[in-house]
């Protein structure tokens, strides 16, 4: 396994340095991953035509996989955005990713795979109504309780919670909180931070929260 790693770091360090696009590279999260290692997903413009291919490397398993893209979206994608496997399997090429902005706590880009064309879709997330743009839309759904210096933040109603985000006001994320399908609690240890106001951010299957906290030592 290790040499088949240094194979795959060999093969992108020699794509990164012949390619035309700037290549960019997001860490993708599989829900459906055991074994603790963090996933990437590469946009490379492999043949220098100006165009993006992607490839997605899984460290579980040391797979790499290789798509054709074709870029629907307005959005460019940055570095600091972070990919979520939110439906299907990368090897069953049947995936839906979603892409999220920890700077707006937003997705912004949706990418799948089209079986019709065998081609990777790019296009920009649309919201159809399922994403919240208030904090108060997150209360409907959870309550918070500050016990000494742990937050402790509860289910009040069903909701597919996939991970959890706590961040400071300017978005900078403290600690996360992954692979959470099925809890009905989740918390923070605040021992190490200072009094103030927190964001707390949920992610879900099909939108994203975003509820404040204040915390007092």
């Amino acid at each position: 396994m290790k040499f088949i790693k240094i194979i795959f770091i060999v093969y992108f360090s020699c794509t990164l340095f012949l390619s035309a696009k700037q290549t960019i590279i997001l860490p993708l999260n599989n829900l459906n991953d055991t074994c603790n290692q963090e996933s990437n997903i590469s946009f490379i413009d492999a043949n220098k035509d100006n165009v993006f291919d992607i490839f997605i490397i899984n460290n579980c398993n040391y797979q790499l996989y290789a798509f054709p893209l074709i870029v629907n979206s307005t959005n460019e994608i940055i570095e600091n955005q972070t990919a979520y496997l939110s439906q299907g399997s990368i090897e069953a090429k049947n995936y839906i990713i979603l892409i999220f902005d920890p700077n707006s706590f937003h997705y912004t880009h949706k990418l799948y795979y089209d079986n019709k064309i065998s081609k990777a879709i790019l296009e920009d997330y649309t919201e159809q109504g399922s994403e919240p743009s208030t904090y108060e839309e997150a209360d409907n759904y959870f309550y918070t309780q500050q016990m000494g210096s742990t937050l402790l933040i509860t289910k009040k109603a069903d909701i597919d919670v996939q991970s959890v985000f706590l961040c400071s006001l300017d978005g900078r994320i403290i600690s996360n909180l992954q692979n959470v399908v099925g809890w009905s609690q989740f918390s923070f240890d605040m021992s190490l931070e200072p009094s103030g106001m927190y964001l707390l951010r949920f992610i879900a299957r099909d939108r994203a929260l975003t509820k404040r906290v204040i915390y007092l030592k």
